[in-house]
Parts: C-alpha cells; sequence; structure tokens
C-alpha cells in the first residue's frame, strides 16, 4: 500500500510540473501598457489632446484591438468614447473635444483573456479665459464694400469682457475704433458682441466654431455681413 501511495504522488507531482513548465501564465497572455504622454510634453488644443503609448505583450498577434478610450469621469472603458488603433504604438489624436474641460484616458488592449487598460491619465483642454487673438474680417464684395480683410486684436478676458483695436497695418487705425464688449462660450461655440453686451444695439455680433487653435465663423453687420476668422495672437 505505501508503495501505491508513493506512485500516486509521483505521478501527481510530475503533472504538474510539466503543466507549470509548458504554460507559466495558466493560458493567460499578459499585456503591458506603457504610456508616453506626459504633463510636460502632451500637445493640447482648445479641443484636442494627443494620447501616445506601447503595447507589449508576448504575443501581439493575438491582440484583436487596441487603442484610447477616454470619458469627463476617471477611469473610462470602451464601453466611453473610443479611438482604435491599428499599431501597438499609439500616436492618437483625440478630435472633438470640449474647451477648458479635463479629460480622462485610458490606453487598452483586448486578447483573448479580456481588456487590459493602461494608467489613468487626466489633462485639461485650454481655456479661452485671458487670451489675445487675431481676428481676420472679410468684407465680401458688395454695394457698400470692394471686398477687404481687416485685421484687429481681441483681448478675451476671464470676466467674459473684451477688448477691441486694429493692428498696425497698412489700411488699418490703430486706436481709432477701440470697443469693449463681451464673450461667451457654449461647447465650442464663441460669440462675441464687438461692443457691450446687447447684441441688438451692438454694431458687429460674430460667431464662431473654436477647432485646434483656430476659430472661423460669420460676423453680423447692419450693411456688410461677413466671415471671419482668428488665430491665438503671441
Amino acid at each position: 500500500m505505501k508503495q501505491i501511495i508513493t506512485l500516486l504522488i509521483a505521478v501527481a507531482l510530475f503533472s504538474f510540473i510539466s503543466c507549470s513548465s509548458d504554460n507559466p501564465n495558466n493560458g493567460i497572455e499578459q499585456i503591458e501598457i506603457v504610456n508616453r504622454t506626459t504633463t510636460e510634453n502632451a500637445e493640447i488644443t482648445y479641443t484636442t489632446i494627443k494620447i501616445s503609448g506601447e503595447i507589449i505583450s508576448d504575443n501581439l498577434n493575438n491582440v484583436s484591438s487596441r487603442g484610447v478610450c477616454w470619458s469627463t469621469n476617471p477611469n473610462p472603458t470602451v464601453d466611453d468614447n473610443v479611438i482604435n488603433s491599428q499599431n501597438n504604438i499609439l500616436s492618437q489624436t483625440i478630435n472633438e473635444l470640449t474647451a477648458n474641460t479635463k479629460y480622462y484616458f485610458r490606453i487598452f488592449a483586448i486578447n483573448n483573456s479580456g481588456v487590459t487598460y493602461g494608467e489613468n491619465l487626466s489633462f485639461n483642454t485650454l481655456s479661452l479665459n485671458d487670451t489675445v487673438w487675431k481676428f481676420a474680417t472679410y468684407y465680401p464684395p458688395g454695394p457698400n464694400s470692394i471686398g477687404v480683410t481687416l485685421y484687429s486684436r481681441v483681448d478675451l478676458y476671464g470676466d467674459k469682457t473684451t477688448r477691441f483695436d486694429e493692428l498696425d497695418l497698412p489700411m488699418h487705425c490703430p486706436g481709432c475704433f477701440i470697443t469693449f464688449g463681451t464673450w461667451s462660450l457654449n461647447g465650442n461655440v464663441l460669440t462675441y458682441i464687438w461692443e457691450g453686451n446687447n447684441p441688438n444695439s451692438s454694431t458687429y455680433v460674430y460667431t464662431g466654431i473654436l477647432n485646434g487653435m483656430t476659430i472661423n465663423g460669420t460676423f453680423t453687420h447692419p450693411t456688410i455681413p461677413g466671415t471671419w476668422n482668428a488665430i491665438p495672437l503671441n
């Protein structure tokens, strides 16, 4: 009997060693996710943020899906917003974000063992508060215009007030038409009232879409409505 028990123990021990050697992870393929985006190197605009990283696995061929998920709540998952990548070295620009908003990001990878997430990252899109812009106001040809673009400096202050002045360029008059108005942002739609805070009494009312580092839109005027765009003025 003692010999039989010893033999059974030896067989069991041999089987255990053989399984552990052939499959040390018990069938689970490990994935490591390395984030490359930091506060120092993050490429951030008013509506975009770039997330970079790398997916490392013993068998990358078994990674069926990978990319970046994001949300305004911590620890986003693949059930939130997702942008997929074709490569295991990722460099993904997330577009159509809202200005002055905090977002959370995680790189993810999916294989036959499930979903693996990287570190929970958080970044803020840029704010328009206390920024200075170069406006290009285009007056199309018509009864009251030959078609011309005038350039101006517009300060957008944190208290939602503004200051307008023309730039020192040919056909311009710096200091001649300084006005103080107001601005507001609804999502990424900017409304800029040239004078005061009442759009019905202001000569100009600008409306535009904030995208990346530019704003494009239209303006109203009693006789010469037209289009405009703006870029940050350094």
